[in-house]
């Protein structure tokens, strides 16, 4: 069955491009929106197997198309495909219901298998993002930093490295998303982390995981 995948995207030359990548290697049907309205339009009205959108869109970004289609189009995968390598906006888009983040360079290479992931009900991060927070984190010392952490926040530190959501860890352990985000806080200082991402890049390194493992 010929699958029906919607583009999102305002900039039509990597909009096109991507369409012939999909139609070259990918059995599908190729919609497409050049703004967050006619995105929501198309989703609404034809349910697509996934939704590729771009994160800045003219009337609608691509969250707020998320937001709005997510219920409406319940068996449709959603990708954002976007310059962004924020781990804030990574975090946003997932607790939306986004099922993939792919960094738009890396979709040349990634797409087709962030498409069969997805599809296999998993969720994507693109390669560098995964990469770069894997590698980021230095050796030394783990077994005795990890030592000072209580076995709630060493829990949440390994769901940490497997790209949960602070929304998401709260859901699993019965608890509110502040008291997560000020468990993650407190390990960090405990940790000697700094940053936005501090604590992701280290525990993706410390507790690495597959892309292929449900999320």
């Amino acid at each position: 069955m010929t699958k029906a995948i919607l583009i999102a995207d305002d900039h039509p030359v990597y909009r096109i491009g991507l369409v012939h990548i999909l139609q070259q290697q990918f059995d599908c049907h190729c919609l497409q929106a050049n703004d967050g309205k006619q995105a929501i339009e198309l989703i609404s009205r034809h349910q697509p197997h996934i939704a590729l959108l771009d994160l800045n869109m003219p009337k609608a970004g691509g969250m707020e198309v998320l937001k709005q289609t997510r219920v409406r189009s319940p068996a449709t995968r959603f990708i954002i495909l976007t310059m962004y390598d924020d781990f804030k906006l990574i975090e946003r888009a997932f607790d939306l219901g986004a099922d993939g983040y792919l960094l738009k360079e890396d979709a040349e290479e990634e797409l087709l298998y962030c498409l069969q992931t997805v599809q296999a009900g998993h969720r994507y991060l693109s390669d560098s993002i995964f990469l770069s927070t894997a590698s980021a984190t230095p050796e030394q010392n783990i077994e005795q930093r990890l030592e000072q952490l209580t076995p709630a926040e060493l829990r949440i530190a390994r769901l940490v490295g497997q790209f949960k959501t602070s929304r998401e860890i709260a859901e699993k352990l019965g608890v509110s998303i502040r008291t997560v985000q000020n468990h993650r806080s407190h390990i960090a200082d405990k940790l000697g982390l700094s940053g936005n991402n501090a604590l992701l890049h280290f525990a993706v390194k410390v507790f690495p995981t597959d892309q292929f493992s449900s999320l």
